[in-house]
């Protein structure tokens, strides 16, 4: 295990600020990918992270700790947002057709994966966009590797149907 290793897993060898200054961008991208608002994802990630400087000297292994945390507020809000949106907008969407193609279409797959069951938002999130192992995934959710696996496969499969490509 190398010293970056012990410092994210053990919070006395490390400060909460170089924590912080360590893992902001890349919860502030996990958060993106689950809510889809970089203001929105800015705002649970500092809710986290207020959360862990309260904590911070009970906390074992922060960075999965941090993660789980960000990972489930991120998904209970955008679900709740987007209930509210749908309410008062009836359904109607922005007109998209300004952005590049490809921005266009990394918004519908991870506006999709958004609709995926909870957990298997969170498997895909910390997978493609934090780059989390399946070993750090199921720490992180508090569900086996192979509950994981399972999460993934059948987000992959979900996906490919509504984009009618093959698993």
């Amino acid at each position: 295990m190398s010293d970056e290793d012990t410092e994210k897993r053990d919070p006395a060898a490390v400060s909460f600020d170089v924590f912080y200054s360590s893992e902001h961008n890349r919860l502030v991208a996990l958060a993106v990918a689950l809510c889809g608002s970089s203001t929105v994802a800015e705002d649970v990630v500092q809710d986290a992270f207020v959360a862990a400087f309260d904590q911070w000297e009970r906390i074992d292994h922060p960075d999965a700790w941090i993660r789980a945390v960000v990972a489930n507020r991120a998904s209970s809000l955008f679900r709740r947002r987007a209930l509210e949106a749908r309410k008062l907008l009836l359904g109607v969407a922005p007109d998209a057709s300004a952005e590049p193609e490809l921005y266009r279409q990394v918004d519908e797959l991870w506006s999709e994966v958004r609709k995926l069951p909870k957990r298997q938002a969170q498997a895909v999130a910390l997978r493609y966009v934090d780059g989390a192992s399946l070993a750090e995934i199921a720490g992180i959710l508090g569900v086996s590797e192979n509950t994981v696996k399972t999460h993934l496969q059948r987000a992959k499969r979900a996906l490919a149907v509504h984009r009618e490509v093959q698993p």
